[in-house]
């Protein structure tokens, strides 16, 4: 797992830069060369929840990454992150599984709990109403 940890310093130092991007997708690149599989998942959404604001992409190297392992036990692992530390990007993945999901009623509750939470950022706040809309 210290590569994976190096790989994520990597992209830490480099957050909100002209060269995140290019960063990212490289040490996303070389995470999933190196076989760590869904081990990898959840430092890469603690990484994320660090960053609540930040612009991982749209949908991102990350979460290209992650949804590999949908339906094999990302699921869990997103929305424990999200009750954690819910981050502009990490309530746009769980719309994304939403979208996805004939299970709906779980991840409109969470989305709807964000909404109500008035210690979380203002604007994640917002991005969760709009899912809801």
């Amino acid at each position: 797992m210290s590569k994976l940890n190096n790989l994520i310093e990597r992209m830490e130092n480099e957050i909100d830069t002209d060269n995140f991007i290019e960063i990212m997708d490289d040490c996303i690149q070389e995470i999933e060369e190196s076989g760590i599989g869904i081990k990898a998942v959840e430092p890469l959404l603690q990484f994320i929840e660090r960053h609540p604001l930040s612009d991982f992409g749209a949908p991102g190297s990350i979460v290209h990454f992650v949804e590999k392992f949908y339906k094999q036990g990302y699921e869990p692992l997103l929305i424990s992150s999200i009750k954690r530390c819910p981050t502009m990007h990490t309530i746009w993945m769980l719309n994304r599984v939403k979208n996805g999901e004939q299970e709906q009623q779980v991840y409109f509750a969470i989305l709807n709990d964000i909404v109500h939470n008035k210690d979380i950022d203002e604007e994640i706040r917002r991005e969760a109403q709009d899912f809801l809309s």
